[in-house]
């Protein structure tokens, strides 16, 4: 059997477990309550998700037959500036202004879980885009670089837009946003994150770079918001829930009665 035969299989494995776990224990637990065990378990299966969408896209065989650079980009100063600054701009974008303005709600550093968890993520993250990327690929065969690039953008940005709003912000994350550092964070880190890192990748192809990129991303993320251990018995409030599209249910962010002298706005930067 080939590798990525044998990664499906013990992902699926890993999947179905994971599955069994969340049904019998979590299965009817209330939406209003956080509880980081759920929370770990929601996240566990779409990593899952995205790890098998890798292998099937065939992004997963890419990314080990793939060098990490080539001696041609290596001797390229165009390639060194464009490391350089995808590399700047996610540091920033992540690890300094969405830090600056997440909620934490007094929520502790722990340090080894909120790192497993952030590379997790953002591992899952970056394969899910390329998965996206070879979709579209595959749709525009014929097409110019520029054109299968816009439509792998497209697809991510919808993804996102609806996967953020409806699911990981409202099942998975605990709450760490305000509805003005929800609109915030969108243009001044995700959007240019993916602008920049599928350009660099539509250019020079270098997939663990992508990859490496998105979690480094989302490792300062989990860190910033301090995800909850699965084991934490912190109090941490859930998701601020509204009514979104079709009636469906999206995270809003949370609104303080005295955003002024509310602590944890102040903390976020977010009081005025």
């Amino acid at each position: 059997m080939s590798a990525s035969t044998i990664a499906a299989f013990l992902i699926s494995i890993v999947l179905a477990t994971l599955i069994t776990i969340y049904l019998a224990r979590f299965r009817h637990h209330p939406p209003d309550v956080f509880v980081p065990k759920a929370a770990w378990l929601r996240a566990g299966i779409y990593f899952c998700a995205c790890y098998l969408a890798a292998i099937a896209s065939g992004v997963f065989d890419a990314l080990f037959t793939n060098p990490l650079t080539t001696a041609e980009q290596l001797a390229e100063m165009s390639w060194w500036l464009w490391f350089g600054g995808v590399i700047l701009l996610v540091t920033t974008a992540y690890w300094g202004v969405w830090a600056r303005f997440t909620l934490r709600f007094n929520r502790c550093r722990d340090v080894i879980p909120q790192t497993v968890f952030g590379l997790l993520w953002g591992a899952a993250s970056g394969l899910l885009f390329l998965s996206f990327y070879h979709i579209a690929q595959v749709i525009g065969k014929t097409w110019a670089t520029w054109q299968v690039w816009l439509l792998a953008y497209v697809l991510i940005a919808i993804w996102q837009w609806l996967w953020q709003d409806y699911c990981w912000d409202v099942y998975i994350s605990p709450e760490h946003d305000s509805p003005w550092s929800i609109k915030f964070k969108v243009v001044a880190t995700h959007i240019p994150n993916i602008t920049a890192s599928l350009i660099f990748f539509a250019i020079y192809e270098n997939y663990a770079i992508f990859v490496a990129l998105q979690t480094w991303a989302l490792l300062g993320a989990s860190l910033a918001m301090r995800m909850p251990a699965p084991w934490s018995r912190e109090v941490t409030p859930p998701a601020t829930r509204s009514p979104g599209m079709f009636g469906l249910t999206r995270a809003s962010g949370y609104v303080s009665e005295d955003p002024e002298n509310d602590p944890y706005m102040r903390a976020a930067h977010l009081h005025r």
